[in-house]
């Protein structure tokens, strides 16, 4: 097994799940990833850690930002709602929504034609 390609400490279950949750349902890394699988399946079919690994930094920068502010607001124990005011006044929501548009073809806004 490569080690290069490994995080330096394996996440558990849990983590890994709740990482695939965030990889697949809210910035669909899947549209990005070099795995034809995961872009056929619209959904991670790999190792969620190394995905975000090799993927994160392909999403367009204002969704890395939304992220990385997102997990900043976590760990100073913002509520969801909390984060989500405070990343919709920077433009933030918006980039995501943008994101999610492209990669699920319009879908995932939830507009109305």
């Amino acid at each position: 097994m490569d080690k290069s390609r490994q995080l330096t400490s394996p996440l558990s279950a849990k983590e890994e799940a709740w990482l695939r949750g965030w990889g697949n349902n809210w910035l669909h890394l899947w549209h990005v990833c070099a795995n034809t699988a995961c872009e056929r399946a619209r959904c991670c079919r790999g190792n969620p850690s190394n995905c975000f690994k090799e993927n994160f930094w392909r999403l367009p920068e204002g969704v890395q930002d939304w992220w990385v502010l997102l997990m900043e607001a976590r760990k100073d124990g913002l509520s969801f709602d909390e984060a989500w005011a405070e990343l919709t006044d920077l433009g933030l929501v918006d980039e995501l929504a943008n994101w999610r548009d492209l990669a699920c073809g319009g879908a995932a806004s939830g507009a109305v034609n």
